[in-house]
């Protein structure tokens, strides 16, 4: 990896006009995380953890499409196995680790993660961090997916940036779904309206498994799940799933334009995002009778949740114990 060929112009350039120094700060930060996935996936760290959230949805999908997102999601991706495994792996691989001009390490407070980044292009280094997550499996079996080709990689040196274990795409979008039923976050609506509107890139969608994923995320928040070691644990007691309440125009009130920030450059209005919503989730409404049903998000309804989560495609939850 001593082919790493950066500087301050190209820090420059891969900074969206207009972004001032808090863009500037989000395309090293893009950089660093490029650097530091290549190397981990080298290692063999990212095999048992799967790739997930608006980090992946930029890398993967949208490339300089999509917003700047500096957070790093990921899933422990066996069903059954302790999560903790894989978190430790991580952090061990990470903390004081040196990959062309990146330093990193990682910081623990109140159980949560956190990445944090130093490097040698001048100006405030001590504020570049990402939030470090590790969440339960993903329901669905996940993909292999290469980097969007951008302009910057070029100058990565070799290995060539590899193909990275994520999160399918429905599944992503139903997981940002359910967190709209309990919050509006901006970075969220912005995700949802890309992905509805560049199929080029994302190929054809299944609308009816997106809203049985997210009745089930619904579900799942309000009431919990476990599989062996694995717990999808209960953090967010309703409210229950209403299409019509989600598809609502959410003003500015409700909307945080600082969620997104020099992230994406123009910053979309609350109208904007609220309208494409409204177009491109209509879907959402046409619940079958058993959606139906959890989507109230109740316990009594559990043996008609489980039963719907073990005939998902792919079967990943069928054999697991979920109790």
């Amino acid at each position: 990896m001593n082919d790493i060929n950066l500087t301050v112009g190209h820090i420059a350039r891969h900074t969206p006009r207009g972004a001032g120094a808090q863009g500037r700060d989000a395309a090293i930060v893009d950089i660093a995380q490029d650097l530091l996935l290549r190397h981990l996936h080298g290692l063999g760290v990212l095999d048992a953890m799967t790739f997930k959230g608006g980090t992946a949805l930029r890398k993967l999908y949208a490339g300089n499409a999509g917003r700047f997102s500096l957070d790093l999601d990921f899933s422990s991706t066996k069903i059954g196995a302790d999560p903790d495994d894989a978190l430790t792996n991580l952090i061990a691989a990470v903390d004081g680790l040196k990959v062309g001009p990146f330093s990193y390490g990682v910081i623990e407070r109140r159980g949560k993660w956190t990445l944090t980044y130093d490097h040698s292009f001048g100006g405030d280094t001590g504020a570049l961090q990402s939030k470090l997550d590790l969440n339960p499996p993903p329901w669905l079996p996940p993909v292999l997916r290469g980097w969007q080709p951008l302009p910057i990689h070029t100058r990565y040196g070799l290995p060539a940036l590899p193909q990275l274990q994520v999160i399918r795409l429905e599944e992503n979008i139903a997981e940002k779904i359910a967190r709209l039923n309990r919050a509006t976050p901006a970075r969220d609506m912005y995700d949802l309206r890309w992905a509805m509107t560049n199929t080029p890139i994302t190929g054809k969608l299944d609308h009816a498994l997106v809203r049985r994923l997210a009745v089930l995320k619904i579900w799942v928040d309000a009431n919990g799940l476990h599989a062996g070691d694995t717990f999808w644990k209960q953090g967010h007691e309703g409210p229950a799933f209403n299409p019509e309440k989600w598809l609502r125009d959410r003003g500015a009130g409700e909307f945080d334009e600082q969620d997104i920030g020099a992230l994406a450059v123009p910053t979309p209005t609350a109208a904007e995002l609220s309208e494409a919503l409204r177009t491109h989730f209509r879907f959402l409404a046409d619940l079958e009778d058993d959606e139906r049903l959890l989507a109230q998000a109740r316990e009594q309804d559990r043996p008609l949740a489980l039963r719907a989560l073990a005939t998902l495609p792919g079967g990943r939850l069928a054999d697991v114990g979920l109790y």
